[in-house]
């Protein structure tokens, strides 16, 4: 099923036309407007843009977001469109429909790969569909290309700012590794946002010729980045686990938790007990002599016995 053609190339007045919120560019939306205005004022709009006809004599702009925006933008008052319409029966299909026109629309200029998985999840929410179900909605995917594409959508959107501001700089290529180490699928090996953005900055400021022009040294570049955060984590783990291994250091904490406690119990405001049961009061006191005793055990039989590393001076 597919959205019904009413007419083709009718001339519709800008101010009748209402942008979808169904858009798939939003990273590519605003790229060259001012060089697509002047374009088409002076040869022309080559490619009508699509509308949904509403019941108010109103019109839904479903594809050609950019000829619209480059239309209002060069002071244009109209744009030749080929108008649509929902199937009858298929309203609750509407959202759908109009994704897979769009899909069909753009082949001729196809989506970046965010904007695609974008698209994608927007169809995965909006109906609760499965990736293959997905792909059953468009010629040439399958489970698989949608699940591929759906990895695009872990890069962190800052990173995906950097990547819309400079979409010069970024070759698919870039952005499909940015997208690959951006993956939980990878790991051990994932990039953290805070690192997504240093590599990412490092492409779009073209600091390294050879990652500017390569993805596989900006693959090299990323392994780098992610092998010596796991390394400086490694060695913090490793001194965490000396420092708790070490029974000086433990002997040491064990005496500070005693101290603590120890103020803690001369901090206690007796004063403030009216009175208390004999039971519980002897209780407390057999028990803090027992404590008492213990140390006492402790600080004159059992810590004088340590062998030292060196001498004491008698």
């Amino acid at each position: 099923m597919a959205l019904e053609a009413i007419e083709t190339g009718r001339h519709v007045s800008l101010n009748d036309i209402a942008e979808s919120p169904q858009k798939v560019r939003r990273e590519t939306v605003e790229q060259r407007l001012d060089d697509l205005a002047k374009s088409i004022k002076e040869h022309g709009q080559i490619h009508a843009v699509s509308l949904l006809q509403e019941d108010n004599d109103k019109y839904e702009l479903i594809n050609g977001h950019r000829r619209f925006q480059a239309a209002r933008r060069g002071g244009m008052k109209a744009l030749r469109a080929n108008i649509y319409r929902i199937p009858a029966g298929q309203e609750a299909n509407r959202d759908l429909l109009i994704q897979q026109h769009l899909y069909a629309a753009n082949m001729a200029e196809p989506l970046i790969p965010v904007e695609r998985a974008r698209m994608f999840e927007a169809l995965m929410q909006q109906y609760d569909m499965t990736a293959e179900q997905v792909a059953n909605c468009f010629e040439g995917e399958n489970a698989q290309s949608v699940a591929e594409a759906m990895k695009y959508l872990a890069i962190d959107q800052v990173v995906l700012d950097v990547i819309s501001a400079h979409p010069e700089k970024f070759s698919e290529g870039h952005i499909r590794v940015l997208a690959e180490f951006s993956s939980p699928e990878k790991r051990a090996w994932r990039m953290k946002p805070e690192e997504q953005l240093r590599v990412a900055r490092e492409v779009a400021e073209q600091k390294d010729k050879l990652i500017a022009a390569d993805p596989r040294k900006l693959e090299e570049r990323v392994k780098g980045v992610v092998k010596l955060r796991r390394e400086q984590e490694r060695a913090r783990n490793e001194k965490a686990k000396k420092t708790q291994a070490d029974p000086v250091k433990g002997l040491f904490r064990a005496i500070e938790a005693l101290e603590s406690a120890t103020r803690g119990l001369r901090e206690v405001d007796l004063l403030s007990i009216k009175e208390i049961d004999a039971g519980d009061k002897g209780d407390l006191i057999k028990r803090l002599y027992d404590s008492v005793q213990l140390l006492d055990e402790f600080a004159t039989e059992r810590l004088p016995k340590l062998p030292t590393s060196r001498k004491v001076p008698q």
